[in-house]
């Protein structure tokens, strides 16, 4: 029997679902399969073709927590292990190679401060006020 396009976004959304329980997001590595399917293709499909999705598949994978912006996610998570970090530690002094368990955070501060000039005021800002350290530390 063939499936229908909606059958198979339902598929899809089964499967996010069921990540999401799991994991706690809703935003799958790019290749990332679930079960059989290919979850991080269906997630980047949704992203491009937002305009074209209905209402009402729009609010269900909003009441879900999907990610529209995995950029935003990314820098969000990282923010979020950094004041982790800065809590734990009284400082923002993260080296390069420092892990938060899994999370290599010390890449994503390196990564702050290179694009410190590029980055939007708001999140120059939100930095700032937790007292972001700008420069490089030896250790």
């Amino acid at each position: 029997m063939k499936l229908t396009h909606k059958d198979r976004w339902e598929h899809g959304f089964a499967a996010l679902c069921k990540f999401r329980r799991r994991k706690g997001h809703c935003c799958p590595p790019q290749r990332y399969v679930e079960g059989n399917y290919n979850l991080g293709s269906w997630v980047i499909t949704q992203r491009t073709r937002k305009r074209d999705l209905s209402v009402e598949r729009k609010k269900r994978l909003d009441r879900i927590g999907f990610v529209w912006n995995w950029r935003d996610f990314a820098w969000e998570r990282g923010f979020a292990a950094l004041l982790k970090f800065k809590r734990r530690e009284g400082h923002s002094r993260v080296h390069r190679l420092h892990r938060e368990g899994k999370y290599k955070l010390g890449w994503w501060v390196a990564t702050q401060r290179r694009k410190k000039n590029v980055m939007s005021p708001d999140r120059r800002a939100r930095l700032n006020k937790v007292g972001f350290e700008w420069k490089v530390y030896k250790t």
